[in-house]
């Protein structure tokens, strides 16, 4: 069983080319995904995928749009569909139905001034454990950059350690990472451990740094963690046809602390995850759902 979430930013030739690899590799050419049942996941009115204007050009001759459900795989072999209706994030009903009414492009002058209520100058301060979603990766970089600044003590830089292939537009977060005591910190990535104290997309913030060890405080629950370096591998897998076993080589890693500043980041980048308290600067939004991402 292969499953894949947040499938409205899957583009329809990347499902095309799953659908070819796993064909070829289990020798099962007139079958889709190669036998694989396929479970997609997701919501087709958040994010759509990205796709440059270079790339729509070729694209268009052959696909009728961007999204994965017009791939030629799923159009010969229509999967079956299941809505799913029960909301888990949100309770409030007068919010449920501010959001299904952004989703579908039927805005009131109820929900206008609903949002209106909740509309906080650029001079608001935000408070601690509240992140901004932005837009653009540059609107974030310089909230980030500007509220890193005001904290008072020393900058200290971490490099990452990259070697042999691993793409720089695929690293987590940055290649140098700045940080001070006192920085609002985000993790990229799940505590594999069995206490599971943070996930992808949890807040905490750096309690004590020297050049040497991170210790940061959780929010909510204020638990002190000493956060060491992982490490993230650019894998290629190939079948031992002796064995009949798949086998991984290792072609390249990155090496870094596991979190990145996190006093704003893009709704690109927040579009799965969970968040307390949220600041929303959707004002250029350029992506259908962009808006109705960021406030669900």
């Amino acid at each position: 069983l292969l499953i894949i979430d947040e499938v409205s930013m899957l583009r329809a030739d990347l499902l095309d080319a799953i659908d070819e690899i796993l064909r070829h590799f289990r020798e099962k050419r007139r079958v889709p995904f190669g036998g694989v049942q396929v479970l997609f996941i997701g919501d087709l009115f958040q994010l759509p995928p990205v796709v440059s204007e270079n790339e729509w050009t070729m694209m268009k001759e052959q696909y009728q749009s961007p999204f994965f459900f017009s791939a030629k795989v799923l159009e010969q072999n229509p999967p079956l569909h299941i809505e799913l209706k029960k909301i888990y994030r949100q309770s409030d009903e007068k919010f449920i139905n501010l959001l299904n009414n952004i989703r579908n492009n039927e805005i009131t002058d109820e929900d206008f001034n609903l949002l209106g209520e909740r509309f906080k100058s650029e001079s608001t301060e935000p408070k601690r454990d509240c992140i901004t979603l932005t837009t653009h990766n540059y609107m974030a970089d310089e909230i980030n950059q500007r509220e890193l600044k005001k904290l008072k003590g020393r900058t200290f830089q971490f490099e990452g350690l990259l070697s042999g292939n691993f793409s720089e537009k695929a690293l987590p977060t940055e290649l140098k990472l700045e940080l001070k005591e006192g920085a609002q910190v985000m993790f990229v990535k799940n505590d594999s451990s069995p206490e599971k104290r943070y996930f992808n997309g949890k807040l905490a913030t750096i309690k004590r740094i020297n050049a040497d060890e991170i210790l940061v405080t959780l929010s909510e629950s204020n638990q002190e963690l000493l956060i060491e370096k992982e490490k993230w591998k650019s894998v290629r897998y190939s079948l031992n046809k002796e064995s009949g076993k798949v086998e991984e080589e290792e072609l390249g890693s990155f090496t870094q602390y596991h979190i990145r500043l996190a006093w704003a980041i893009t709704i690109h980048k927040s579009q799965g995850l969970t968040f307390d308290n949220a600041v929303i600067d959707a004002g250029q939004s350029f992506a259908a759902g962009q808006v109705y991402v960021a406030l669900s």
